[in-house]
């Protein structure tokens, strides 16, 4: 008689979608341990860095129906931009681009062609937006004009980045750069969590089979949960004696803190913004120790503001536009307009969220007549 095959393949969706762990064979919410918290902290963390990346500085008469903010988010994302006057729609726009054409003697873009922000979706609207884009062949203009023509004004740009440009003409965007420190920082959340449960008196015991090691289990469903509840075993499987399971010593949640607060320090500096070193003395720092450590960061953040700056002297050059890019107050500590607080604070009327130093703002008026 032949023996009975009891091979077989389950399908691991409908375990799921009742309800059921497909490694253990428990209920979902009594058999999973995942835990999202190292995620759930990078999330919070990707907010603030963004945030810092927006706010560090401050622009001055975007014509683009954009706030100051919303153009340095796509900076933040893509990394470089190209801005241009689409004369059809009568309107200034800042995009991504792609080369379209040859090279200068310095390996600079002669020509490109914008790209949709959301460039590689399958949306309709987008698809048309890409055709509509990839029509545009604008020349790209690296120096001040003072001989315009109509060519300069309807069919060249000015390109934007971020920070200074390696051997390559594109630069990697800070969201993707910062990814991997946000990275670490988030860990420490899990392990600061992770030694504060060890150190709450859980306890293993050693069993001799599973059968023995599921009735324990029953008892304490997990360190986290033990925890908790104050249960104080934890079923294990081998020969390890109890003593090796307390063996060494577990780390303060102070020391998780201050390696998260290095790191950030880290992550600041990488901005050009104000931060403590990456070595923080518990003791009182002097005055000369803190300025050692706030002695590179100026050149990190002058470094973004000279490229916005050049940027906006091409722009105004050719179309006359007034934009200007400002440190942000937050960061100067300097009232730069008056009000008495150190804030960027919103103009009404004003795209960019600022008002001029020159009494006001052309608010981007301006249109193919002026040609």
């Amino acid at each position: 008689m032949a023996e009975k095959n009891n091979a077989k393949m389950v399908d691991l969706n409908l375990l799921l979608q009742a309800g059921i762990n497909p490694k253990t064979g428990l209920p979902l919410k009594f058999g999973g341990s995942a835990c999202h918290l190292k995620e759930d902290v990078k999330k919070f963390l990707r907010i603030i860095d963004e945030q810092d990346a927006v706010n560090r500085y401050t622009w001055y008469n975007l014509p683009c129906n954009i706030t100051s903010q919303e153009l340095e988010r796509m900076l933040y994302y893509k990394g470089q931009l190209a801005f241009f006057y689409m004369k059809d729609l009568d309107e200034f726009y800042f995009m991504p681009y792609a080369l379209d054409g040859t090279i200068d003697f310095y390996g600079r873009y002669n020509r490109i062609h914008p790209v949709p922000m959301t460039s590689g979706t399958d949306d309709k609207g987008n698809k048309a937006q890409a055709e509509l884009l990839a029509a545009l062949k604008l020349k790209c203009i690296y120096g001040m004009k003072t001989d315009l023509k109509e060519s300069d004004l309807t069919d060249s740009c000015v390109l934007l980045h971020d920070y200074t440009k390696q051997l390559a003409q594109t630069i990697i965007p800070r969201v993707t750069v910062n990814d991997p420190l946000l990275d670490i920082i988030a860990e420490c959340i899990p392990f600061l969590r992770t030694s504060l449960i060890s150190g709450s008196g859980i306890k293993g015991i050693r069993v001799n089979d599973a059968d023995q090691q599921d009735s324990v289990q029953d008892a304490s469903r997990g360190m986290l949960n033990a925890a908790l509840l104050s249960e104080p075993f934890v079923a294990m499987i081998g020969n390890v004696e109890f003593q090796e399971l307390t063996d060494g010593s577990v780390l303060k949640a102070e020391e998780y803190m201050m390696t998260m607060q290095s790191l950030d320090n880290l992550r600041l500096s990488g901005y050009g913004l104000e931060n403590g070193g990456l070595f923080e003395k518990k003791a009182h720092l002097l005055n000369a120790e803190e300025e050692v450590n706030q002695s590179n960061v100026g050149l990190v953040y002058q470094d973004g503001l000279s490229i916005r700056q050049n940027f906006c002297n091409i722009v105004n050059s050719i179309w006359d536009l007034g934009i200007w890019c400002e440190a942000s107050e937050n960061e100067t500590m300097a009232d730069m307009d008056g009000d008495g607080m150190l804030t960027d604070e919103n103009t009404e009327g004003e795209h960019s969220g600022i008002e001029s130093e020159e009494g006001g703002s052309n608010d981007g008026e301006w249109n193919a007549s002026s040609i």
